[in-house]
Formats: C-alpha cells, sequence, structure tokens
C-alpha cells in the first residue's frame, strides 16, 4: 500500500466510496477475509479504516491527488506508508492490471510520489 490510513482516522467512511480501487476496508478483518493484506500494526482493533497495498496506486492512473485524503475531514489520516514506497512505474502498472477495464491515464499522479 503505497498509503496508509493513520490513527487519526475517526471511521466517518468519506474515503470508501472514494477509492477507484477499492483498496479501502472499514476493519482491518473485512480486508484480510477477502484475501487483502494490510500493512503490519494497522486497524488492529478494528476500529479504523485501512488500506490494502496490494490494490492502492495512490490513484496514479486516475487522479492527480489521492481521493482518500483529498475527502478526508480530517486532513491528515491518509498518508504515505513509510514501509511501501513505490515509484510512478509500478502504481501505474498496478492501476492497469487490477483495473483491465478501466482508461489509465499515465499523466495522471501527484507530486508526493516517492521512490
Amino acid at each position: 500500500m503505497a498509503l496508509m490510513i493513520n490513527d487519526n482516522c475517526i471511521a466517518c467512511d468519506a474515503c470508501l466510496p472514494a477509492c477507484p480501487n477499492n483498496a479501502i476496508f472499514d476493519k482491518r478483518s473485512a480486508g484480510e477475509e477477502r484475501g487483502y493484506h494490510i500493512g503490519e500494526g494497522q486497524g488492529v482493533d478494528n476500529s479504523i479504516y485501512v488500506i490494502t497495498y496490494e490494490r492502492c496506486t495512490e490513484c496514479v492512473g486516475h487522479f492527480d491527488e489521492p481521493q482518500c485524503a483529498s475527502v478526508c475531514p480530517m486532513g491528515d489520516c491518509c498518508v504515505p506508508d513509510p514501509v511501501r514506497a513505490e515509484s510512478k512505474e509500478v502504481l501505474l502498472e498496478r492501476a492497469e492490471r487490477i483495473n483491465p477495464n478501466k482508461v489509465i491515464h499515465s499523466d495522471k499522479a501527484w507530486q508526493g510520489v516517492r521512490g
């Protein structure tokens, strides 16, 4: 997951429908039940939303900024995961792989892409 949701999350539900990759889950257990991996230590008490790194593209290929961060009323919940810095190329490839029926725009990326 290039992005993660930190403990500032108030579980407001704004990010869930905003994600173009269906990478956000309202509970860690919900993501894991679907076979996705969640970063170590994230959402362990099932009280905050989580992002699976297997589906997160930081909205690269879709938007000019991560949609979870743009709709978050707290403003500092959806942040770069320090363990998973991924390049624009890796994120674009993932976007194409998990969204084979969507048009992916190689020019759509935010300035915070790392790696």
